[in-house]
């Protein structure tokens, strides 16, 4: 069985790393016979807990160990400065101090990834576009992931946010799930969690939100990422079915507007709108 500190054991061993950046393709190569620098590469590649997820991305950064024969040790990859994919681990394995391992990069020559994880703007912008109710939550949402449905961070999420009216807390996380990344291609897990919370608001709710006066194109966009592409509400079928005309056609709108790719049942239903 795999222990958290499988990966430790092997980079013990390791003289020099190779660093590449799997999607801005810069890289570097690290003397880890220099005086603590393994020892910090170690400490931030700290893993805290086995999870068992495994992200479907391709990660964004590459780790080649090498020993002081210059072979090969191991191969590790680094996803959304979060966990770490290593072939011997049972899944990803989350990291301690995913931050202290963007420092690192970030010492050693590499800030794209500090910049595309940490600092992003997308990522700043999700931020900064959570419901005023759940901004004290933003690490939790943000950082933990996968988020399954029952995760005590979505349930505590929907409950604060039935202190809010719902009509404003329904636009509000039609809003946030807007913000998210274009169309979804590489869209970070975490822009997840607005479905999640949404998953049991009736529907009728949700059109009584997109009829409200203060809503706009946002809140379409954000319906159609719901209701057409994520798969966490139940009825889906069903929700998109009863969506009064005038509001299909905004969400059909909406949907074009950002590009996403709409399972054949959902263009058969927004095509009789």
């Amino acid at each position: 069985m795999t222990t958290l500190s499988a990966l430790d054991d092997v980079l013990r061993d390791a003289a020099s790393v190779r660093v590449s950046e799997i999607e801005w393709y810069g890289e570097i190569v690290v003397d880890l016979t220099e005086p603590g620098d393994l020892d910090r590469l170690r400490a931030a590649m700290t893993v805290a807990d086995l999870p068992g997820y495994v992200c479907a991305c391709r990660g964004q950064v590459r780790f080649e160990f090498l020993d002081a024969r210059g072979e090969r040790l191991t191969v590790v990859v680094m996803h959304h400065g979060i966990s770490l994919a290593w072939q011997w681990l049972s899944g990803h394995g989350e990291l301690a101090d995913g931050e202290k391992l963007l420092r690192w990069l970030g010492d050693h020559g590499l800030p794209g990834p500090l910049l595309s994880s940490a600092e992003r703007p997308e990522r700043l912008a999700w931020i900064a576009a959570m419901p005023p109710a759940l901004e004290e939550m933003a690490g939790d949402l943000v950082g933990h992931w996968p988020m399954p449905e029952e995760s005590k961070h979505v349930v505590e999420a929907r409950k604060r946010m039935r202190s809010v009216d719902p009509v404003t807390g329904v636009l509000e996380l039609l809003a946030w799930c807007a913000s998210g990344m274009g169309n979804l291609t590489k869209s970070p897990p975490y822009e997840d969690v607005p479905g999640l919370v949404l998953r049991d608001t009736p529907i009728a709710e949700i059109v009584e939100a997109l009829q409200d006066p203060r809503a706009d194109e946002r809140h379409d966009a954000g319906a159609a990422r719901i209701l057409l592409v994520d798969k966490s509400r139940i009825r889906q079928r069903m929700d998109v079915a009863s969506l009064p005309g005038p509001l299909r056609v905004r969400v059909r709108e909406a949907a074009a507007a950002r590009r996403y790719e709409l399972p054949r049942w959902a263009e058969i239903l927004l095509s009789k709108a």
